[in-house]
This record gives C-alpha cells, sequence and structure tokens, in this order.
C-alpha cells in the first residue's frame, strides 16, 4: 500500500502518506492498518520510527491504538468538536473580534438558509418549530444556558441543509465561538426576545419555500446580532466582564503554563 519514505523527515512523510489514503478513499474508518512491522518494511524505516509516527496519527484523532488480541492501528472518523475546540484554542490568541465573527456568519449564514428554504424536510421543519418553541420556554425562565443551546441548535441544523462538511464545520465551529461571546456579555432579555422573533421569521421563510426571503431574514438577523452584541461589548457592564475575564485569563495562562486560554475564558465567564 505505501512506499518507502526517503527524504525529508521520516514521521512527517509517513503520517503525510497515510493521511493521502484515507483522502482518496483508500483507508476508511474502522480499517486496520498493517502491523508495526509490516508497515516497516513498506516504509523502510524501523519500528520505532513507525510507533512515533502512529502516536502522532493518534494524537491528531486519525486512528486510534488498540492493544492485546485483535488490536492494533484502526482508522477512525475525527470527531467534529475536537476540529472546533482546536480552532478556538488558536483564535483565542488573535484579539477575535465580534465583527471578525459576524462577518464569516454573513457569508455562510444566508447560504445555508437559502439551501434549508430548498431542502428541509418535513421533519427538519418540526425540529427547527420545537427548538424555538424551546426557546421560548427558556426564555421565560430566564434560563440563558438553555436559550444560548437552542439559538445555537437552530442555526446548526440550517447549516446541516447544505449537507457540506466543509461549511457545516465552519458553522458549527461560528456557533461554539458566538455561544463564548453571548455567556461573557451576557445579552439580556430583550435582545433573547429579537433573536426569537427573528428565528420565527427566518423559518416561517424556510416553510414557504422562498428561498431569498428566507436568506434576506438570515442576513438580517446576523447583522442585528452583531449590533447588539457589539453595542454590549461597549457599555460599562460589558466592558467590564470581557477585561475582567481576559484579565484572569492572561494570570492564568501565566501561572498555568500548559492550559488553554480556551479553558481559562470558559471557566472565567462561567462556561463550566
Amino acid at each position: 500500500m505505501f512506499t518507502p519514505a526517503r527524504q525529508g523527515k521520516t514521521t512527517d512523510i509517513i503520517i503525510e502518506r497515510i493521511r493521502t489514503a484515507i483522502l482518496a478513499g483508500k483507508l476508511q474508518p474502522g480499517d486496520r492498518l498493517p502491523t508495526e512491522k509490516e508497515l516497516g518494511q513498506q516504509f523502510q524505516v524501523s519500528r520505532q520510527t513507525i510507533r512515533e509516527s502512529l502516536r502522532a496519527l493518534e494524537h491528531v484523532g486519525l486512528i486510534t491504538l488498540r492493544k492485546g488480541s485483535g488490536g492494533g492501528a484502526f482508522i477512525k472518523a475525527v470527531d467534529a468538536e475536537v476540529v472546533v475546540q482546536g480552532l478556538a484554542n488558536y483564535l483565542y490568541f488573535k484579539n477575535l473580534t465580534i465583527a471578525d465573527l459576524s462577518e464569516m456568519r454573513i457569508l455562510l449564514e444566508p447560504h445555508a438558509a437559502r439551501r434549508a428554504a430548498q431542502r428541509a424536510t418535513a421533519a427538519d421543519l418540526q425540529r427547527l418549530t420545537a427548538l424555538n418553541e424551546q426557546t421560548r420556554r427558556a426564555i421565560d425562565r430566564r434560563d440563558l444556558d438553555l436559550v444560548t443551546t437552542s439559538e445555537s441548535e437552530f442555526h446548526r441544523l440550517i447549516a446541516g441543509q447544505t449537507d457540506n462538511p466543509i461549511l457545516m464545520l465552519l458553522l458549527d465551529f461560528d456557533e461554539t465561538l458566538l455561544e463564548d461571546f453571548k455567556r461573557i456579555l451576557q445579552p439580556d432579555q430583550a435582545f433573547m426576545e429579537a433573536v426569537l422573533a427573528s428565528h420565527e421569521t427566518v423559518l416561517q421563510a424556510i416553510v414557504d419555500r422562498d428561498e431569498e426571503r428566507a436568506a434576506e431574514h438570515m442576513r438580517d438577523h446576523v447583522e442585528a446580532v452583531e449590533r447588539h452584541l457589539a453595542q454590549l461589548r461597549q457599555n460599562e457592564d460589558g466592558c467590564r466582564l470581557w477585561h475582567n475575564c481576559l484579565q484572569t485569563t492572561d494570570n492564568d495562562a501565566l501561572h498555568q503554563g500548559t492550559s488553554s486560554k480556551e479553558d481559562a475564558i470558559r471557566q472565567h465567564a462561567g462556561l463550566f
């Protein structure tokens, strides 16, 4: 299956060859790789080099290593949550702004709404309706966590209508960041009511199979959320929450060393 690895850093070449085989469809989730001895013969490297390569592949989530009878290296599908959290960890060090997040949402979410108007099944429409109803109940109970979760799931379900794994991953990531912004800035009930009203308007356009109206309403909704969160970010309470969160996060990063900035943000914003 594999040819000798002779140039560059051997482990990197082996990892790239196996990743390429997965992309080409030659290896599927659940497939067992050849034994260490067989891989060593194919790549013409030592078993120690193979072990290092397999450990690296396991670390990035492309394989799982099993011990004992029936063990070995098995291809596994990467968990989207792992990818999303990895991206979040990276961007927490990039001075991410609400405007950055909204720019991506404006580019992608109207398209997703248009696709939902084309493709959503009766079951999908029922689920979207149920999420709005759940949001309504959560608002009445002033359950911010459930409101935020329900709002995000509404967008994720619409994103799923694109049937495009790249867009679905990006929009899932987008919602993860938005959830963090909301939990740090703690928007008020008026904001939650406005979001729900927008979701109901978007849903009605999807139910009516009006692609352009669905896209237009989604864009209006994303822009309204950006305006509100940006305004909240600038007011006295929002600034205090934001700076306290980031200041505590920076202090934790100094004391904890290997702890991720994302973990500290989540802890001090009350996300755990």
